[in-house]
């Protein structure tokens, strides 16, 4: 399985063109091999957006939209079905319409991925799964404590009695009809998901159940496949799914079989234990960890990893994103990491225009980021990105520029915009705000952005990033608690203060995954290696109780051949969720550190590349400095971001290496950057302005630095007084209404509140073009 799966993933991604130049040689690209992708990317590495297909379409809405698009130099687009959309979706009509997106973007070069729903969470298919599988409904298992055992009913899984510790299962004599005494009981009731508007009429799917992925694919991509699958891994480079997860109920995640299973992997009844879901009864932690684990197992068995196969072996790039922002929570997805492990391009979702530094931040949020940069460094392949969606109308340039820049600093090199609106006729222009498209009045600059990001891309996609610091996320610890938020708080804000403390202090370093490294890791030497990336140093985070006895393993043959683990905290008590003293024990090992968390930045210095480069921030500094640097053949290219939309940064940079050039992501010209020499090395200065940055190569090769600047500034004289015209006509927006409907008429009314309330008066609860998915022609 561990090889297969690496085998698998390049095997996909080798096949793709848009895979970068190292695929191509063999070796790291050199830096003039990357200035020429540099200066006119391929539209593989171009930003591209959600294109929303919704309202009755025409062929010529699909060809003039695509041509606005690449007009501004976009070259690529994931086609999105959303509320609104009246051609019935995967009818031979939204075929047809895909058709001609087709050929016209093989006319402007264009990409034009598949995405998987309509609209999202992914799993459905638009209605589809549960019409043609009613089985597949989603399922929850609610367990509640009372004083009394209910009747006996049919949707009742168990009911338990605890004493203390012990629970016994009355089940059976609650089924026989016998009269049970008060006491303390835990009843567990088998819950399925609802229809709803959103998921057409229909209900969201349980994605833990056998045969219902296989449904999904069987329904969604084969159509695709038998129309279009001599343009899959070329014209279509893959598929994007949004948001699968396991609370089609806001219960316990279920599924037909998972007693069964529970027992064949963890070895003891699921059923006798589940009050030590809700209340702290017996070995809760262990109890809540192996729960986890078994749902965890079977989601990649039954949704990630037959997903992922079949789009390896239709050369297909599978992208997108789940849940990520409710880490260390696990009831969306109980493990952010190993399920993006699944997917040819890992990807996230980053909403909004808000910058924060929490652990359920979306913009700020550097966990995330790096969680999918890892996965690329250590597995190969490139990341992506939603972003934008929810940032309002009135987001500006400056404000693109600075989340784009956050996130390719961070390693998420595929801008997905959120989104791109054929219409917004109807209810859409509330959707998420803003679009990407004729509506917006900046839009005919907009190409100048296009073109900034594509370059960033192209150049950030090559070489490698090394990073020798390897950062265990405690994620198996996080299972142990899930339903206690003050622990998960805890161990989330102690996570989050870390990674954004190494991020102040410039620490080059990747994420771990105990899934990933299980399945790719090997002790070698002084290293421990995972995929593709050798780490010198194994970090365990504070409040880290527990961890994977795959990894323990690891971890020891790595310590006794001379690694290094530094420990932030008491070492893990617990193995698979059991009591254990295994990694106390190696807490004695000549390896082992044991530091304060707010000691980790200065600790961790030692592996973090001093010698050979280093970043010294000026005194006094209030920017929100980030940096990465990618090695090639002959030098390094280096990215530095200043987040902050206030204050300036400003440093010094110390390499090894002889000579430093400016590469300007707006024009693709590269020119001299001012520096001195510094023994057998540079040293360079830099200053970013708020929502500044600066892409840097440093050169092996000895580079002479600019000529000195003869800086002469005159004033120039106006040469008449100012004079102002206006361009277009006047936008007037009409928030208030009048509105009448047979008789009746209202007055000063929102508009939202008048367009529901006339649906209404002509029998439906509400807009459904806005809140709805349409199965078939059910609404129109």
């Amino acid at each position: 399985m561990n090889r297969g799966h690496l085998r698998a993933w390049l095997g996909g991604a080798l096949t793709l063109v848009c895979w970068h130049l190292v695929a191509a040689t063999g070796a790291e690209p050199d830096s003039a091999r990357v200035k020429k992708l540099f200066r006119n990317p391929p539209r593989d590495y171009s930003t591209g957006p959600l294109w929303v297909w919704n309202d009755r379409l025409t062929e010529e809405q699909i060809r003039s939209t695509l041509r606005d698009l690449a007009a501004q130099r976009i070259q690529q687009v994931w086609v999105h079905p959303r509320p609104g959309l009246m051609t019935p979706y995967l009818s031979e009509d939204w075929f047809r319409l895909w058709r001609v997106a087709l050929d016209e973007a093989r006319r402007l070069d264009m990409n034009v991925w598949i995405y998987d729903e309509n609209s999202y969470p992914s799993g459905f298919a638009g209605g589809w799964v549960p019409e043609q599988m009613p089985d597949s409904c989603g399922r929850g298992v609610s367990v509640r404590e009372t004083n009394a055992p209910p009747p006996w009913s049919d949707a009742l899984i168990a009911v338990l009695r605890v004493e203390g510790d012990r629970a016994e299962n009355v089940t059976p004599r609650l089924k026989a009809g016998e009269a049970l005494p008060t006491g303390r009981y835990f009843v567990a009731t088998l819950q399925r998901a609802q229809n709803a508007a959103w998921t057409a009429g229909r209900c969201y799917v349980d994605l833990l159940m056998p045969g219902v992925t296989e449904k999904f694919i069987e329904v969604t991509l084969e159509p695709y496949r038998r129309r279009f699958g001599s343009e899959f891994g070329r014209r279509i480079p893959g598929v994007f799914t949004d948001e699968p997860n396991l609370r089609s109920t806001r219960d316990w995640p279920w599924t037909t079989d998972l007693p069964e299973q529970f027992q064949q992997r963890r070895g003891y009844d699921l059923i006798e234990h589940l009050p030590a879901l809700v209340a702290e009864v017996g070995d809760w932690k262990r109890v809540r960890h192996d729960y986890w684990w078994t749902v965890h197992e079977l989601f990649i068995e039954r949704w990630a990893r037959p997903f992922y196969e079949y789009c390896a072996s239709n050369r297909l790039e599978l992208t997108g994103h789940y849940w990520e922002h409710e880490w260390p929570r696990a009831r969306f997805v109980p493990d952010n990491m190993a399920m993006a492990a699944w997917q040819q391009r890992p990807g996230i979702d980053i909403l909004m225009n808000r910058y924060e530094e929490h652990t359920y931040a979306q913009f700020g949020n550097v966990r995330a980021c790096r969680e999918i940069s890892s996965l690329a460094n250590q597995l190969g392949g490139r990341t992506l990105v939603e972003l934008y969606g929810a940032a309002g109308w009135d987001l500006r340039f400056e404000d693109m520029k600075r989340i784009g820049d956050w996130l390719q600093v961070l390693g998420v090199n595929t801008l997905n915009q959120h989104l791109s609106f054929v219409t917004l006729r109807g209810a859409r222009k509330r959707d998420h705000p803003l679009s990407f498209s004729y509506h917006a009045p900046w839009w005919d600059a907009y190409h100048v952005q296009a073109q900034y990001f594509a370059r960033l891309s192209a150049a950030l996609c090559q070489g490698e990033q090394i990073n020798r610091i390897l950062i265990i996320e405690p994620t198996r610890t996080a299972w142990m608690y899930q339903g206690h938020e003050p622990k998960l708080a805890e161990l989330g804000e102690a996570f989050f203060k870390l990674l954004l403390a190494l991020e102040a202090a410039q620490i080059e370093y990747d994420l771990g995954c105990e899934d990933v490294i299980a399945e790719h890791g090997a002790a070698q030497g002084r290293q421990l290696r995972v995929g593709r990336r050798a780490y010198d140093v194994v970090v365990i985070p504070p409040h880290t109780e527990n961890l994977s006895e795959a990894v323990v393993n690891l971890g020891e043959e790595f310590l006794t051949a001379g690694g290094a683990v530094v420990c932030l905290g008491e070492p893990p008590s617990r193995i698979n969720g059991q009591p254990s003293s295994r990694v106390q024990q190696g807490a004695n090992e000549p390896g082992w550190i044991s530091a304060p968390a707010a000691d980790a930045p200065a600790l961790l210095q030692r592996w973090n590349g001093t010698n050979e480069f280093h970043i010294r921030r000026a005194p006094g500094d209030r920017g929100i400095l980030f940096h990465m640097r990618r090695q090639l053949a002959d030098g390094q290219l280096l990215f530095l971001v200043n987040t902050s939309a206030e204050f300036p940064s400003a440093g010094e940079i110390r390499s090894a290496l002889r000579g430093v050039e400016r590469w300007d992501a707006y024009t693709g010209e590269v020119e001299p950057y001012p520096f001195e020499r510094a023994g057998d090395g540079v040293r360079a200065r830099f200053e970013l302005p708020p929502s500044g940055s600066l892409l840097l190569f440093l050169s092996k090769q000895p580079l002479p630095p600019p000529p000195a600047a003869s800086e002469r500034r005159e004033p120039l004289a106006a040469l008449g007084p100012m004079q102002i015209r206006r361009l277009e006509p006047n936008v007037l927006t009409l928030d208030y209404v009048d509105v009448t409907v047979g008789a009746e008429t209202r007055s000063n009314v929102y508009f939202y509140a008048a367009q529901q309330w006339v649906f209404q008066k002509h029998g439906l609860p509400r807009n459904p073009w806005d809140n709805a998915v349409q199965f078939k022609d059910e609404i129109l």
